[in-house]
């Protein structure tokens, strides 16, 4: 049996395969599933990495074991496509990494950021669109304004997340450079207590992305104020070993098929966050 790829691109040395179709003659076509590792196949499931506190794009509801979001309907979405049962690991932002390289999960998808450093050592397939948004309280919006109104105020954020690696180069290059006072970073365990922060008075901003911030004030109507544009705007990614490339092919060609029969869209709009959707699915920050 005589087989055609057709199309398939190179990024960082890997192959990337979307799609593999035989002649016609032959009556078949390779599909996601096909595409799976065996490894994966004979299990039958895919394990994959979440932190459940980050609402829209995965938590629980008070009181309730189920994960729910964006990003835990798309991960069951793409199940269906790829035909293999979907198995959450919910588990601490730091540490959804070390349980990519340490084989605990397979992939990871919990609103992490597809960022060069993080390329160095891991694959990522980006399918929505964030950055970093600053802001405060209603009562601090009067006396700030603007992100450079941050000048020597204390800015509760979680260690984990680039939400502080941005804002420590911000401070820097617009704050520090020109002599005035930096911005404190106060650097707590969760998005959560970097509000908790600010709500006792230890704090007077924040950072969180932006489809967050719009899920934030839904829930508190007019308690968090915007601070500025958005800042270092860059894709979630769905996180993968380099070493493992098929996995993420397989993903790549179930993912791209939500994007073009509309089932990508329908998510977005359940949870309201259409604003940050890609036009179209990415390797790395680039079509394959």
């Amino acid at each position: 049996m005589y087989c055609k790829r057709i199309h398939a691109g190179i990024r960082n040395g890997l192959v990337v395969c979307l799609a593999f179709f035989c002649l016609a003659s032959t009556g078949f076509s390779a599909t996601p599933h096909d595409m799976l590792p065996e490894d994966i196949k004979a299990k039958g499931k895919i394990t994959i990495g979440i932190n459940g506190i980050f609402p829209p794009m995965e938590y629980k509801e008070p009181g309730q074991d189920e994960l729910i979001g964006f990003d835990v309907d798309l991960a069951k979405a793409l199940g269906k496509i790829l035909k293999i049962t979907i198995v959450f690991d919910d588990q601490k932002f730091d540490q959804l990494i070390n349980s990519i390289n340490t084989s605990r999960v397979d992939m990871v998808i919990s609103g992490i950021s597809d960022t060069a450093v993080r390329r160095k050592t891991l694959d990522f397939i980006d399918y929505f669109n964030s950055g970093t948004q600053c802001f405060t309280l209603k009562k601090y919006a009067g006396t700030i304004k603007e992100i450079a109104d941050l000048s020597g105020k204390t800015f509760a954020v979680s260690a984990a997340t680039d939400y502080l690696t941005t804002m420590k180069k911000w401070s820097e290059d617009n704050l520090e450079s020109k002599g005035l006072a930096a911005v404190k970073i106060l650097a707590v365990d969760s998005e959560a207590t970097a509000r908790l922060q600010m709500i006792q008075g230890r704090a007077q901003a924040s950072a969180i992305s932006p489809e967050v911030l719009g899920w934030l004030a839904k829930e508190n109507p007019g308690m968090f104020v915007p601070v500025g544009a958005v800042l270092n705007p860059d894709p979630y990614g769905i996180c993968f070993s380099k070493e493992n490339a098929r996995l993420r092919d397989a993903v790549y060609a179930a993912i791209t098929e939500l994007f073009n029969n509309g089932t990508y869209k329908e998510i977005l709009d359940k949870w309201e966050i259409s604003t940050g959707a890609l036009p179209e699915p990415l390797i790395n920050g680039k079509r394959p």
